[in-house]
């Protein structure tokens, strides 16, 4: 691989990208090195650089013309966002004085409305797993602090006991941009006999500090993630078609249903808007906790009684 890339790529790494986002920025910049006419493995980096050093912001264009030959604009968006990083890289470590594509403007997307469950669905999927055994424990409490915190996959699978602070109902997500996010209180009652009962018994090594260990024993893989949703889904009846990200969007749809603003999902995805303030906006609202707790279908504290 082009050393220059090389050393992109670890630095995503570095700053906690998924391999996935990697990937697809490795994959993107073949496709540019390729309009460069320069082999991915040519390793004279002083060759990649004379290239980039002689591009101005028509070449750029002129390569977004080529990409829209074959692209929608969604993955269009994409390269570009893969080209702005590199180039914006190689200017931050002073081997270009600056980036030609510092005013590439992004290709309007109008975004698809999220397929979504209704809350109905959600309750029947959280509830599948059986609480008598190890697996039906720990399943719900993956399916519960999914739906709870409205995480990705790979921040779930990515999770340590650490990263939990029961008693403040919050967890800490370690990723590209990481935050802290509320659990609703149902979240915590089934993490609690989880870790109490279960986890310690099935980890391969009893030091290991995954929250959720697989089959074998280690931290469990999307594969095995995905599988287990699908057996649930089956359990529950649910005939919607369902996947981890529809659990995530319906997450966002019933806390909007619900009232809950959109800053403040932005605030829980750890999303980062164009304009770059907004997202800090209601990080120190005195409420935050409140009304997640308020608008959250399985926030809600039990009042029986009271």
């Amino acid at each position: 691989m082009q050393p220059l890339v090389l050393e992109f790529l670890d630095s995503l790494h570095t700053k906690k990208y998924s391999t996935n986002s990697i990937q697809s920025h490795r994959l993107d910049l073949r496709k540019f090195l390729k309009w460069l006419e320069l082999d991915e493995e040519d390793s004279d980096s002083q060759k990649l650089l004379a290239l980039i050093r002689k591009l101005n912001s028509d070449d750029i264009e002129n390569y977004l013309a080529f990409l829209q030959e074959s692209y929608k604009p969604r993955t269009l968006a994409r390269h570009i966002s893969s080209l702005r990083l590199f180039l914006d890289h190689l200017e931050l470590s002073g081997l270009i004085k600056t980036s030609p594509a510092h005013h590439i403007r992004f290709p309007e997307i109008i975004p698809d409305a999220p397929e979504v469950l209704s809350t109905e669905e959600v309750v029947a999927l959280l509830e599948a797993p059986s609480l008598d055994h190890y697996l039906g424990l720990r399943d719900r409490a993956m399916l519960e602090l999914l739906y709870s915190s409205g995480l990705k996959v790979n921040e779930l699978l990515g999770l340590d006991v650490e990263d939990l602070f029961l008693d403040l109902e919050f967890l800490k997500v370690r990723s590209k941009r990481e935050r802290m996010v509320p659990m609703t209180s149902t979240a915590v009652e089934v993490l609690r006999p989880y870790l109490e009962q279960a986890r310690a018994g099935r980890l391969l090594h009893p030091e290991d500090s995954c929250l959720f260990p697989g089959r074998n024993g280690t931290r469990m893989s999307r594969v095995g993630f995905w599988s287990m949703i699908k057996k649930h889904a089956l359990r529950a009846g649910i005939t919607s078609r369902i996947n981890p990200r529809i659990l995530r969007h319906s997450f966002a749809v019933h806390l909007l249903q619900n009232g809950i603003d959109l800053t403040d999902i932005k605030q829980l995805f750890g999303y980062v808007s164009l304009d770059a303030t907004l997202q800090y906006a209601h990080v120190n609202r005195p409420d935050f906790f409140k009304v997640y707790h308020e608008l959250h279908p399985r926030g809600q504290k039990n009042t029986a009684g009271e």
